[in-house]
């Protein structure tokens, strides 16, 4: 995903350096904003041992670069350079938080399986990539709309017992989702801009199964969805 998203832009931005009107924009946004994430984990006895919804407030900060398409032939420089293409990226990891829960040893037990011994269990969840490829397109000199995907990674660390356990559901995990939004730009003279946009993100679930010779349980998220606001300083050459 991360290489198609890549090669798409920088085969643009390179086609641009070759034409005479560069159309670039490159520049630094910060967000801030509510995340609503649903998820549970199940036991392969096939109950439920946690199911909740969580909503947070959380803020980052990134990089952006972007290109019209001004230069491609057939649409022609009025159309062109009101259509932009842009590439943005977290410039930092995210804490998540993490979810903790007890287990009782007597909900576990079964025949021919070891149970888990009580005690307390955390899940903790660290974003490490938040990757955005979308699509800008100028209604007015002052107003645009703005549509695209993302890609976040995250490494998740699970302790069971106290005890970093590796093994359970595994480190690097990868999901992807959708950006819709719309925004408000002030430029200046020498080429300098300010924005102010709303954004909604809309990000699919995941599940991971437990690995060991015990009971198997089943993490899932359900799906992650949200609500920011964005304020964006840029330079367009």
């Amino acid at each position: 995903m991360k290489k198609t998203i890549l090669a798409v832009f920088f085969s643009l931005f390179f086609s641009a350096i070759a034409s005479a009107d560069i159309g670039v924009n490159v520049g630094v946004s910060a967000q801030i904003g509510v995340m609503e994430a649903k998820g549970e984990e199940s036991s392969s006895a096939g109950t439920t041992e946690t199911s909740d919804t969580e909503e947070a407030l959380f803020g980052t900060a990134g990089l952006f670069i972007e290109k019209d398409l001004a230069f491609l032939p057939g649409i022609g420089d009025t159309i062109g350079s009101r259509i932009t293409i842009g590439f943005d990226n977290m410039a930092h990891e995210l804490d998540l938080g993490t979810q903790t829960n007890v287990r009782n040893t007597t909900t576990l037990k079964g025949a021919g399986v070891t149970p888990t011994p009580a005690g307390e269990n955390a899940l903790k969840a660290t974003v490490t990539d938040f990757q955005t490829l979308y699509a800008r397109v100028n209604i007015l000199d002052w107003l645009y709309v703005k549509a695209g995907e993302v890609t976040v990674d995250f490494d998740t660390e699970f302790t069971k017992n106290g005890v970093v356990d590796s093994t359970s559901y595994g480190k690097n995990h990868s999901i992807d989702g959708t950006i819709l939004g719309i925004g408000v730009e002030q430029s200046m003279d020498n080429g300098l801009f300010f924005r102010v946009e709303y954004n909604n993100y809309d990000i699919d679930g995941k599940s991971v199964t437990s690995s060991g010779t015990d009971s198997k349980f089943t993490a899932k998220l359900k799906d992650v969805s949200g609500e920011t606001a964005r304020i964006s300083v840029g330079k367009a050459f």
